[in-house]
């Protein structure tokens, strides 16, 4: 009893310590430039206008865990009649990642506009 407790242990810390470190960070990151080829021929209206319509993408639309009542009707159907209600849980968790996706990709690529725009003095 004693040993596989020990061993089981053993196993779980490794699994956790190989995941933290190939894995993602616990914590956010600094927003990482996303530059594309064509980058330099660019004009300072033209990377303000790529500002401007990446802006758009950044928004999020769904609402947060606990202002989502949806995520408390699926609870409350999936614990008295019908677990399967418990699969919109699922289906949100998926849709926040996809929007996590979207706004970190457009979060890059505008940190990237505003280097270059740095870069060149557009502001002067």
């Amino acid at each position: 009893m004693g040993q596989t407790l020990v061993t089981t242990l053993t196993l779980s810390c490794l699994l956790l310590s190989s995941a933290l470190t190939a894995g993602p960070s616990l914590y956010p990151q600094p927003v990482t430039p996303l530059f594309e080829e064509g980058d330099d021929q660019l004009t300072c209206s033209e990377m303000e206008l790529q500002l401007t319509s990446l802006l758009r993408q950044t928004y999020s639309v769904k609402p947060g865990f606990y202002n989502d009542p949806y995520h408390g009707a699926s609870i409350w159907a999936g614990t008295l009649w019908a677990p399967g209600a418990w699969s919109y849980l699922a289906y949100s968790g998926a849709a926040e990642y996809t929007e996590y996706a979207r706004i970190r990709d457009a979060q890059r690529r505008i940190e990237a506009l505003r280097h270059l725009k740095a870069r060149r003095r557009c502001h002067e």
